[in-house]
């Protein structure tokens, strides 16, 4: 390990090479040390990796290069802070690069001081180019034609199931098609003598993100919303009736939920350690908690991951890939925004992302990550890691969530409406009305609020 981390260190400094005097006008001329704010959202193990990551360009680069980034975490009410210090006029306490989820794009560049980062993508002297990302990862930062962001912490749903439940029950792999989920499902749930449900076949509360997966991954023309989801215009309503996903996906989800083993209400963020209690033998989980979930488990029993079924056999786009992207905010001072671009370009690095990605289970944003002799290494040791990245490559670069500005709110009425459809208290038509018309209806009262 200690190679290694020397290893690592002499080739991020590698990427630093070059462009000294282009980064020198970054230094301040009261102590020859930039500092660059990073607001950020990760904690526990995850953001030990991200700290990792800052502390060698630190030590390295940005010794180098007279720049020091100072992180300060923030939690995932960052773009709500953000807000606050932006109607306050608190460029003082502001950061340099923040770290939104990619679904708030359309309020942060609402924001005169958020940055799109096309022109700096653009430059001919830039480490980075729009080719340096996945197209998934590109077009999940695009707004208006421009990449206004840089993909960081993405990540894609994977079903994860416990192997040694499946062979008890006579089950060879994982599911392909809902049909084959709602078959598994029934299969796997156990009952006591009481009838009582002891272990069920599938735990997933439908949620917006669980919704949008499953919408967007039926055809590559559905966006969930108009203007292609948010991404070529204001999204003014969702799509997802007059298109027919929302019906097909429901109309799957029923045949699951009268097997009688789906567990459709979840505690707040248990996903993990419910599938690892063996509450369930089946769950959807996002990739970033790969880490988590084996360290959860710990061997208790054998466990995988596959992409997540097609709603339809013939099914054509994939899964949507979700996460946030880092955006760059101007301060006044255009030595700060070299500097913070300058961060940007290394964070990006094949090489910076090797130690991100294996330290959070995130999918690594630059092409040539994967193509690292230590990455191929990583992926043949785990490669359950490498199930997402791989699913991301598959699927549709239209498959994203919507940039719409009312995320949040859409989320509980969408939760709401699939609890009532669970329940049985809602039908398949009844169930498309809910959810269409409660979030259309959120749509126009955020447009007419604000003009």
């Amino acid at each position: 390990p200690a190679a290694m981390a020397a290893l690592l260190a002499m080739n991020l400094t590698a990427c630093g090479s070059g462009r000294d005097s282009a980064r020198s006008s970054a230094k301040t001329e009261k102590d020859g040390v930039q500092e660059v704010t990073f607001w950020h959202v990760l904690s526990g193990a995850q953001g030990e990796a991200f700290q990792k990551v800052i502390d060698t360009y630190n030590e390295t680069r940005g010794k180098e290069v007279g720049i020091r980034v100072n992180p300060v975490y923030q939690g995932y009410e960052i773009t709500d802070k953000l807000e606050l210090a932006y109607q306050t006029k608190d460029t003082a306490n502001a950061p340099d690069i923040t770290w939104p989820l990619t679904s708030v794009i359309p309020t942060m560049m609402d924001m005169d001081w958020t940055v799109s980062v096309e022109r700096y993508l653009d430059d001919p002297d830039s480490e980075i180019t729009k080719n340096t990302f996945y197209p998934s990862m590109q077009r999940a930062c695009t707004y208006n034609g421009e990449m206004v962001g840089i993909p960081v912490a993405n990540s894609t749903i994977l079903l994860y199931y416990n192997e040694d439940a499946l062979k008890e029950a006579g089950l060879n792999g994982a599911p392909v098609t809902f049909d084959d989920l709602a078959d598994y499902t029934a299969a796997l749930t156990k009952k006591d003598e009481s009838g009582s449900v002891t272990v069920y076949g599938l735990e997933t509360q439908v949620k917006r993100y669980q919704l949008v997966n499953f919408c967007v991954s039926q055809n590559p023309n559905c966006f969930f919303g108009d203007h292609e989801g948010g991404r070529a215009g204001n999204m003014t309503k969702v799509t997802i009736k007059e298109d027919g996903t929302l019906k097909k996906f429901l109309e799957q989800w029923q045949k699951i939920n009268e097997t009688g083993g789906l567990k459709y209400i979840l505690d707040k963020n248990k996903e993990a350690e419910e599938f690892a209690q063996g509450v369930c033998a089946m769950n959807f989980i996002s990739s970033s908690k790969l880490s988590t979930v084996e360290s959860l488990v710990d061997g208790s029993f054998n466990w995988n991951v596959a992409p997540i079924p097609k709603v339809s056999e013939s099914d054509t786009s994939g899964a949507s890939i979700g996460g946030s992207c880092l955006m760059m905010i101007d301060r006044g001072d255009q030595d700060r925004l070299k500097a913070a671009w300058d961060v940007i370009e290394y964070f990006s690095s094949p090489e910076a992302q090797y130690i991100f990605s294996t330290g959070t289970g995130y999918i690594p944003v630059n092409v040539e990550t994967e193509n690292l002799p230590e990455m191929k290494k990583f992926y043949e040791e785990n490669p359950r890691f490498k199930i997402a990245l791989e699913q991301m490559k598959n699927s549709s670069p239209n498959a994203q969530e919507p940039l719409d500005p009312v995320r949040n709110d859409m989320d509980t009425a969408i939760t709401d409406a699939m609890l009532q459809f669970c329940e049985g208290k809602l039908d398949v038509e009844s169930a498309v009305d809910q959810i269409v018309n409660s979030c259309n209806n959120l749509l126009d009262e955020y447009y007419e609020a604000n003009n």
